[in-house]
C-alpha cells in the first residue's frame, strides 16, 4: 500500500467487502491475533504486483481483495484461526490456509480470476478505474451472501495462479466453440419453425381450394339436374316421349 498510500487502497476497496473485513479483523484481534491488519489492498495493473502475469486477472485490480499480515504462516495454528474468523463473516479465502503463496489472500467471493469476459474488466484501465461506482457496482453480483461465506472454507484449495491461466486459455475458445454450436442450434430451429409454418399454410389452402371445387361441381350438378325436358342419364322425359308416339300414329 505503500506505492498509493493506505488511504487510497483501502478506499478503493468495495464498500461491502470493506465492512466484512472490518468485522473479521476486529473479531481476529480479540481472539489472540493482536497484530491482524491488511497489508495490500486495492491495486492497479499498472503497479505489476502480484502472481498473475496479466494483472487485469487479479481480484486486487477491483477492490475485491485485500493480502493479510498479521495471520501466522502457512498452515499455523493462527492461520486457521482467522480462516474460520473470516469465513464467519463473509469473508473468503479460497485457497486456504495452508496454501504456501496465498494462505493470507481473501476476498468476498470464491472466484479466483477474473476472465476478459467479464463487466469488471470494462471499469478500470492500467492506471485505475475508470469510475469508481461502476467499478463497485459491476462488482456486486461477485460478492456472495453470508451463508455462501461461512461455507467456502470447506471448499478452499490451493491454486497456483498459473494454473488458473492456463485453464482460462484453455477454457475460452472451448467456450466460443460452444456458443457457435448453440448459435447454429438456435438457426436450425429457427428454419425448421419457418419451414413448418409455410407447410402449414399451403396444406390450409390447398385443403380450402379442394373444398371450393368441390362445392362448384355439386352447383354445376345441382343446375344440370333442374333443367326442363331432361332427366337424369340423357333420356327422354315423359312429356317428350308422348309427343313422339302421336307422331308415329299421325304417319301411320
Amino acid at each position: 500500500m505503500t506505492l498509493q498510500g493506505p488511504d487510497l487502497a483501502i478506499g478503493r476497496l468495495h464498500p461491502e467487502f470493506a465492512v466484512r473485513l472490518e468485522h473479521a479483523i476486529r473479531e481476529a484481534r480479540s481472539a489472540g491475533l493482536p497484530f491482524a491488519a491488511v497489508f495490500s489492498a486495492y491495486r492497479p495493473p499498472a503497479f505489476g504486483v502480484g502472481g498473475f502475469s496479466d494483472k487485469f486477472n487479479s481480484l486486487h485490480t477491483y477492490g475485491l481483495a485485500v493480502d493479510m499480515r498479521g495471520i501466522g504462516s502457512p498452515g499455523s495454528p493462527e492461520a486457521q484461526v482467522w480462516h474460520q474468523i473470516a469465513a464467519r463473516n463473509g469473508v473468503v479465502c479460497p485457497y486456504g490456509p495452508r496454501d504456501r503463496a496465498e494462505w493470507n489472500h481473501c476476498q468476498p467471493t470464491s472466484v479466483k480470476m477474473i476472465l476478459a469476459a467479464n463487466p469488471l474488466r470494462e471499469t478500470v484501465t492500467p492506471t485505475g478505474p475508470s469510475d469508481l461506482e461502476s467499478m463497485f457496482e459491476a462488482g456486486d453480483p461477485m460478492i456472495v451472501d453470508m451463508a455462501s461465506a461461512a461455507q467456502s472454507l470447506a471448499k478452499a484449495a490451493p491454486t497456483p495462479v498459473r494454473a488458473l491461466e492456463a485453464n482460462a486459455k484453455g477454457g475460452e475458445p472451448t467456450a466460443r466453440v460452444a456458443a457457435r454450436q448453440r448459435k447454429k442450434r438456435e438457426a436450425r430451429a429457427t428454419a425448421q419453425r419457418v419451414a413448418a409454418k409455410h407447410v402449414s399454410k399451403a396444406e390450409r389452402v390447398a385443403t380450402k381450394s379442394a373444398e371450393r371445387a368441390k362445392s362448384e361441381r355439386a352447383a354445376a350438378k345441382t343446375a344440370q339436374d333442374g333443367k326442363p325436358g331432361q332427366r337424369k342419364g340423357g333420356g327422354r322425359t315423359l312429356g317428350a316421349e308422348e309427343s313422339h308416339q302421336k307422331s308415329r300414329s299421325k304417319r301411320a
